[in-house]
Parts: C-alpha cells; structure tokens; sequence
C-alpha cells in the first residue's frame, strides 16, 4: 500500500494535475489552491477532498479525477452589466409591509417603495444574472431627487421592463362565461406583480363577465375571476387565503378587485 500523503504533499500532487490537465494554477498555500478559470480567479479548499483521501487512500486518483471534473463544470462568472443592462434589469417587485418593517428594524438602508393595498409595497430592484438588488432610496435621490414627475416616470419604466418580461410568461384561461378563470404562475417572484399592468389587466377583465376579482396569494401567482359566481368567490378566497400562509413569499390572503382601471380591495356585500 502506498505511503499515505500528508496535506501538504496531497496538495502538491492536485496542484501538478491540474497544470496536467491544462488549467493554470496561480499560487498553493495551505490547503488552498488558487486556479485561473474563464479569466477569473477561483480559489479552491482542498480540505474536503483530502478527508476523502483520507478515508479511501486507493481513491487518490479517482479523487482526483473528480476535482479536475468539477473544476471543467464551472460555469463562466457573467461580466458586471453595463448601464444599458442595468435600466433595462429595472424591475417592480410586491412585498408584504411586515418585511419592509423588519429591514428597518435591522438597520438596512431605507428601500424606496410605495404603497399598493394595505399590507402590500411596490419596491423596485436591478435584477442581472449576477445578483437582484433592491433600489434604495439614496440612489433614487441621486437618480431623481425630489421631483415626483422623475419618480413616477422611474416607476414607468419599470412597468415597461417587466411588460417586456411578460411576453414570455404562460397565462393559463380556464371555464366559460361567469366562470372563467385566468391564471400565471412563475419561478421568478414577478409573477404577482403582473397585477400593476394596466394594459394587461384591462385585457383580462374583458375576458371575464362582471368585476373582476384578482389574488395574488404569493409572488409567483396571480388569479383573476368574475365577481358573478358567488360559490366560486368564496371557493378561490378561501385558497388564497390558505396559499398566503403556506406558499413561500407571500402576499395577500385577501382578494383584489379590478375597478375602472385601478386596483383596490374587494369588500363583498354581505
């Protein structure tokens, strides 16, 4: 049986198949080894890998196969958007008010939003392949400052980035007449959102008899439904309700209604 390598010469002998391999290696510390991938820098810890060595030591070369494996994996790290790119990632986003107090409370930097419904903000973030950050409002004073006329038209263009991201979103109709369900479900928290889109909406309530009753349980799902069918009604609130607390990223348990071009909240008549 071979003499078992200890970490420093375990490291050494990864470091020398992985210039084998034709991946440039920059420097070797420790357990550290610091490879030139896709023009970046990415610094590996062999510490995991040598406890396997050490457990199997006739795995060495799978072990090693293994490493140079995932090193051949990683994906390339996307460039930093340019500033076109970052308008054009602009996008509105619904959260609760209880999460906008928690950032408070824990001392982040205030997030520009406004209000939709009771319980419900519109907040605004750069959206990129590499990260989602939420638009502050000390880079909204240095974008706007105080002109109104400039924030309302900030908030318009996020409307038209995410329009632009609608077109590839699958809206499902369901039902004929009074019952007649249009729904969206998502994976990209914009989902619910979609309810900030005029143009959108007023297509949907021409599809549907009646007032038009929207819910948006989470961020990924918004569902839209005559007022008409009072069974109906109270058989979807209820599952919006239910969806509110146990879907992740929640919203609203209660339902909205689509009046004159404006969105506020459903009281049924009791």
């Amino acid at each position: 049986m071979p003499k078992l390598l200890d970490l420093e010469h375990f490291t050494a002998h990864i470091e020398a198949a992985t210039r084998k391999a034709g991946i440039p290696v920059e420097k070797r510390e420790g357990s550290l080894l610091w490879v030139k991938l896709h023009n970046n820098t990415l610094r590996c810890n062999l510490t995991t890998i040598y406890q396997a060595y050490q457990a199997s030591p006739h795995r060495l070369e799978s072990i090693v196969q293994a490493h140079l494996a995932a090193l051949k994996k990683m994906p390339a790290v996307p460039l930093p958007p340019s500033e076109k790119e970052a308008a054009q990632s602009l996008l509105p986003l619904l959260q609760q008010a209880s999460w906008l107090a928690q950032k408070k409370q824990s001392g982040a930097t205030a997030i520009l939003h406004q209000p939709l419904v009771k319980g419900i903000i519109i907040t605004y973030v750069f959206d990129t392949p590499v990260h989602r950050a939420y638009l502050n409002e000390g880079m909204a004073q240095q974008i706007v400052g105080d002109d109104q006329g400039k924030l309302d038209a900030l908030h318009a263009y996020a409307l038209n980035n995410l329009r632009l991201r609608v077109v590839d979103y699958k809206m499902i109709v369901l039902g004929t007449g009074r019952e007649r369900l249009i729904t969206c479900e998502t994976q990209d928290g914009y989902g619910a959102t979609t309810v900030l889109l005029p143009d959108m909406m007023e297509k949907w309530a021409d599809q549907i008899q009646g007032q038009m009753l929207i819910g948006v349980p989470n961020r990924d799902f918004i569902i839209a439904f005559s007022d008409q069918h009072p069974s109906g009604v109270e058989t979807i609130a209820r599952q919006v309700r239910r969806d509110a607390t146990k879907r992740q990223n929640p919203l609203l348990s209660r339902l909205l209604l689509w009046d004159n071009g404006t969105i506020r909240e459903y009281s049924p008549l009791h």
